[in-house]
């Protein structure tokens, strides 16, 4: 029996625009070339991970005949395809939900997504379910524990430029303002608007680091007086 739901098309393609940015782009690694879609009675979530980030969105559901929670998994570029054809809609609407929104049914094999905008449906895409692996159903369990988990004050974050750009990505998508709330062994906790969390680590620094950190720090209190002075002393 096919599952049936009805989404917002604007959160749907936020949900996935934001999420994708943190799939493992390693082909070899099929446990993790994957996006998560996991449909419940009152939302669908959108997860990933490469194991450096990891992302966990939700979708407001509208409509829903499954009484059970159900998951499926795609391709990314199947799901970038999801993307390429509804584009259409704002976010926004009335009591009675959203304009722009999309059918999904979903049966043992695939997944269907249709406009059900107007009177009569639009356009439909089937897409190929992947076989259900276990390391994705981690990231939601991992997310939860360490929001609910203990905050902890960190000397200094320090983080690669590429794990950062991939959270904005969400911030761009939601237009919402990025928030890092440091947690225990030295994870941030990535907030985005009401409807994105992310996690990544701060990185540690070794004693070599720290050192050339202290280098980098002395030189600047060197330098900065007189940058300054100069400044302050132009025509």
């Amino acid at each position: 029996m096919a599952t049936l739901l009805v989404v917002g098309t604007p959160d749907m393609r936020m949900a996935l625009t934001s999420v994708l940015a943190h799939i493992s782009t390693d082909k070899e690694d099929t446990t993790l070339h994957r996006v998560r879609l996991t449909f419940d009675r009152a939302h669908l979530t959108v997860t990933a991970t490469d194991r450096i980030t990891m992302a966990l969105a939700i979708v407001s559901v509208w409509q829903n005949d499954q009484s059970e929670p159900v998951v499926v998994e795609l391709l990314p570029d199947d799901a970038r395809k999801i993307l390429n054809v509804f584009k259409e809609g704002q976010r926004g609407g009335g009591d009675d939900g959203p304009e722009y929104r999309l059918r999904l049914e979903v049966d043992d094999e695939r997944i269907t997504a249709t406009d059900c905008s107007g009177l009569i449906d639009g356009r439909s895409l089937t897409l190929p379910r992947l076989a259900t692996e276990d390391a994705l159903a981690a990231v939601a369990a991992r997310v939860a524990e360490v929001h609910d988990g203990q905050t902890a004050a960190l000397l200094d974050i320090t983080v690669s430029g590429d794990s950062l750009a991939r959270f904005k990505v969400a911030a761009k998508t939601y237009g919402s303002l990025l928030t890092f709330e440091p947690r225990e062994h030295g994870m941030l906790l990535v907030r985005c608007g009401e409807s994105f969390l992310g996690l990544m680590y701060s990185r540690r620094l070794d004693l070599v680091m720290r050192e050339q950190l202290d280098d980098y720090t002395q030189g600047w209190s060197a330098r900065l007086p007189s940058i300054v002075a100069a400044g302050g002393d132009a025509a």
